[in-house]
């Protein structure tokens, strides 16, 4: 997937992550029971998180998603919907997708995520 010559899309600035501290779980929504794929992930930002897992997930894709944050002690539960996921040329191993949060299931961990976020802890991403 190749980004060159295409305007900036973000809306929200992207902060890295140590992968290695960044789990993520993910189940996929129509398979909430059984489904459940672990990864990494390696930027977020206010609005969205970019992630590693060894299965990828289709485009447009509702997931719900369990992540660790660096330094936090409980993770924070949200619904994403998958917005794009690099092709296999481009990962030929595990893959690399995006994520953009649609809602935040406890009412205050989008306030979390910004203390998080506006205390620097992790850095801008390019």
């Amino acid at each position: 997937m190749s980004t060159i010559g295409q305007p900036e899309r973000r809306l929200h600035e992207r902060y890295s992550l140590a992968p290695m501290y960044s789990d993520v779980t993910v189940q996929r929504v129509e398979n909430l029971s059984t489904d459940r794929l672990s990864g990494h992930a390696y930027d977020i930002s206010e609005s969205g998180v970019r992630i590693e897992l060894d299965e990828a997930l289709e485009v447009g894709q509702g997931v719900a998603l369990q992540l660790s944050l660096p330094g936090q002690d409980t993770p924070m539960f949200v619904a994403a919907d998958v917005v794009w996921v690099n092709d296999e040329l481009d990962d030929p191993g595990p893959r690399r997708m995006a994520l953009r949060f649609t809602d935040f299931l406890i009412e205050t961990e989008r306030d979390r995520l910004l203390a998080y976020l506006g205390n620097a802890v992790s850095k801008r991403a390019a």
